[in-house]
């Protein structure tokens, strides 16, 4: 009778159990957290000034190892694959990355010059900007049809 009653209150206390967990759990409260995080147009013009003085900075390295490549060398780089490694040891990684995914192109074989285009921002920013850098090493931001003209009368 005692292993009866045993095991009787063992399957009641799983029973118990098991029930237990089974229960309906109330409903989640209502999601109170703050709307996500949304940019207005002052947020925004931030952040392109923020990228392009990010990018004004890569171009001021980008000109002073063009010019020190070229006044080293006696000519301007030829291609990426010639610039690279006088580059590559100390230059920002921002500016290696951009020249090699593309983000930046370069103009090779540019005699630097303050009229030559050496390097610009492939895609125009949200206003239709570019960064340019020229062979006097001023950076300008000018409009893709700007950039456009100088590259042409550089030919």
């Amino acid at each position: 009778m005692k292993n009866r009653n045993l095991k009787i209150a063992v399957v009641a206390l799983i029973a118990s159990l098991l029930g237990a967990g089974c229960a309906k759990k109330p409903p989640p409260a209502a999601d109170k957290s703050p709307p996500p995080f949304q940019r207005n147009e002052a947020s925004l013009a931030g952040m392109v000034k923020q990228e392009r003085s990010r990018i004004q900075n890569d171009f001021d390295n980008f000109a002073i190892y063009y010019l020190s490549y070229e006044l080293e060398m006696g000519k301007p780089p030829a291609k990426w694959e010639d610039f690279k490694p006088y580059i590559v040891r100390d230059g920002p990684a921002s500016l290696v990355s951009g020249i090699e995914s593309g983000r930046y192109v370069v103009v090779w074989k540019t005699k630097p010059s303050s009229n030559k285009v050496l390097a610009y921002e492939k895609q125009p920013d949200v206003n239709g900007n570019q960064v340019v850098v020229f062979g006097d090493r001023h950076i300008v931001t000018i409009s893709s049809e700007e950039l456009k003209k100088a590259l042409e009368a550089q030919k």
